[in-house]
């Protein structure tokens, strides 16, 4: 049951990104008016990326509890909520197929949480800022996270670094 709740609640918690779309996501992909990719970070610059999104990967899990509250609150299951996200995300015409009061629910959670974003985004600009970086330059650290085998490399063995210094304090 444990495992089933936790799944439903990934699920939620990824489903309920595109009402969180916070511009400071690990995913987001380059338009052509992007500048060419950045690799070239100083090591502080990456060391405070690390705590930023380390941070940040605390207040989601934070928001994605609260959003969990917010759906059961409404009275509509977290499945059932993101069957109809996921379906309209997909643009299928599928909202005759579910019941009113699930589609009332749902709108009335989907309100709730979108509301939150703004809130949402403040801590995470103001996490990022804390730690000494500009959103700019996060974004560019993240793109290259995802683009960059040089950055990625780089980024992995600081990870891999800190976790084995957490290893030998405890």
């Amino acid at each position: 049951m444990m495992t089933k709740k936790r799944n439903a609640l990934f699920g939620t918690f990824v489903l309920l990104v595109a009402f969180l779309s916070f511009n400071v996501a690990f995913g987001q992909v380059p338009t052509p008016s992007q500048p060419p990719l950045k690799e070239d970070f100083e090591q502080k610059e990456l060391t405070s990326f690390l705590n930023a999104n380390a941070k940040i990967s605390e207040i989601q899990m934070e928001a994605q509890g609260e959003m969990v509250k917010i759906i059961e609150a409404e009275g509509i299951s977290v499945e059932k909520f993101n069957q109809i996200a996921q379906s309209q995300q997909q643009q299928y015409s599928t909202a005759q197929k579910n019941d009113p009061k699930d589609m009332e629910s749902f709108q009335k959670a989907a309100e709730k949480i979108t509301g939150m974003q703004q809130t949402i985004e403040g801590k995470m600009i103001k996490t990022v800022e804390g730690e000494g970086l500009d959103v700019n330059t996060y974004q560019q650290i993240a793109q290259a996270y995802q683009q960059s085998p040089k950055v990625k490399g780089q980024l992995d063995k600081m990870m891999e670094e800190q976790l084995q210094e957490k290893k030998k304090e405890n």
